[in-house]
């Protein structure tokens, strides 16, 4: 008999529709209309069903699941709605970031608000370039208490190293930091973390400026590290130790530089190079059927003109990225490396003598090439775009070939008729620099990097 209501019954009827009448679909709507998180706090505190509803957009925003207490503080000024978010997401949060901000504040904070775990988060990042407020040990144990199922960690401060082994699930360690530290991390502490790790595939401990750090054999135990940055110092230690790790895919190097500054008489006269070359020669003789990737910066570690082609150690049908920076050789120079066939990465940054024919010989000889540096070298110039393009549209490539031009020849072209390139199909065009590069006139800023292929027996 519905057709028989009357308007008023009707209105009643419609009038007894709430909220809690409606399915969960249909409040998700709803609320997720409402932008501000103090209003959000209020609905999700309603009631259960409420708060679960919330809690459901909470979590299909990415940036919620990322802990920045200064962020959150200014979006949640009222301790009590702060304290309630993080309580409701304590195990939605992947990633903990502190921005010039002191550790053990953020500890007690934590503390404060009854959050002893959070343990969702596998990533850490600590950076404090103006507070200076240094971990004090009892705030790494006390960090490795609240993240304990931690992957990934990452601080630019200085810290001793002691409690870093108790993150028994840690993958990645970045402790580099391009300015000087009051302090590094102690021997005794490294050694402990290279023995108790045993997920470790990462570690940076390079020191900006003199490292004096120093390696035991034991870093040979190191059954899964594949990444090792460190300083030439450190690495002079346990050189052979080092290349006797069984899954070393990466070394990274970095010249330990120290210099008196205040005696320098003429800046523009100094010799600022580091004559230290015997490292790098001894991990070519000893790995070279290995090596499938070589980056040198050559203006820190200058080498002879012949440095490789009379040891003939680069297995060049192997090799798929090189990297020679700051080279002041002729261009023909190059010719030597001209027929990588293997070869993806390509980089001849600030090259000073670099001319157009070089770059197209390494093209044609390198069907693999997908990145291609020539950043800073000022004796290309434009002909050089339309010779690559109408190559490429002679071949069958699957991949656009990524060309790094910052302050170089082509400069004035690409900005000139910066539509025309975008356009194009065989090539991309990029003011950045190729991945896992430095930022500079080097791929690799003052050392130098080796890549390893995986030996038969590991890849297993």
């Amino acid at each position: 008999m519905q057709e028989n209501l009357t308007n008023h019954q009707r209105a009643e009827n419609y009038s007894a529709v709430s909220l809690e009448n409606l399915n969960d679909d249909c409040l998700e709507c709803i609320f997720e209309r409402i932008n501000d998180s103090p209003a959000q706090i209020q609905v999700a505190r309603t009631c259960k069903r409420f708060r679960y509803i919330m809690l459901r957009l909470w979590r299909r925003n990415p940036d919620n699941r990322i802990l920045v207490l200064e962020h959150w503080t200014n979006i949640l000024p009222h301790s009590e709605d702060l304290e309630y978010f993080l309580q409701a997401m304590r195990k939605e949060f992947h990633t903990v970031r502190l921005i010039d901000e002191c550790l053990s504040v953020f500890l007690r904070e934590m503390e404060e608000m009854g959050i002893k775990e959070i343990p969702g988060v596998e990533r850490c990042e600590l950076q404090d370039e103006i507070m200076e407020c240094y971990p004090k040990d009892e705030d790494i144990e006390s960090l490795t208490k609240l993240l304990p199922n931690l992957k990934y960690l990452s601080l630019n401060t200085p810290i001793t190293g002691c409690f870093i082994s108790k993150f028994e699930y840690l993958e990645e360690l970045h402790l580099y930091a391009e300015y000087s530290k009051v302090f590094e991390m102690k021997p005794e502490f490294l050694n402990e973390l290279l023995l108790n790790l045993r997920y470790l595939r990462v570690l940076d401990i390079r020191t900006f400026e003199v490292s004096k750090l120093t390696l035991t054999p034991d870093i040979a135990k190191c059954m899964v590290l594949q990444e090792l940055k460190l300083n030439l110092n450190t690495l002079k230690t346990a050189l052979d130790y080092v290349l006797m790790m069984p899954q070393l895919r990466h070394l990274k190097v970095l010249l330990d530089q120290d210099v008196d500054f205040s005696s320098i008489l003429n800046v523009d006269s100094f010799d600022y190079k580091i004559y230290e070359t015997k490292e790098f020669i001894h991990i070519l003789e000893e790995k070279s059927s290995s090596i499938i990737g070589l980056a040198v910066d050559l203006y820190f570690m200058p080498l002879s003109l012949n440095w490789d082609f009379e040891l003939k150690y680069l297995n060049c049908s192997k090799l798929k990225l090189l990297a020679l920076c700051n080279c002041d050789y002729e261009s023909n120079f190059f010719d030597r490396y001209t027929h990588m066939n293997q070869l993806e990465i390509l980089c001849l940054r600030h090259a000073s003598s670099l001319e157009n024919d070089t770059v197209m010989k390494f093209l044609k000889a390198c069907p693999q090439l997908q990145h291609l540096d020539i950043s800073y070298c000022m004796q290309v110039n434009k002909s050089l775009l339309t010779a690559i393009t109408e190559y490429l549209s002679q071949q069958e490539r699957a991949h656009k070939l990524c060309i790094y031009y910052r302050m170089s020849g082509l400069e004035p072209e690409v900005e000139r008729n910066s539509a025309y390139w975008s356009s194009q199909k065989y090539v991309r065009l990029c003011f950045d620099f190729p991945p896992n590069s430095d930022i500079g006139l080097s791929y690799v800023y003052r050392g130098f990097v080796f890549n390893f292929e995986p030996s038969i027996e590991n890849s297993h």
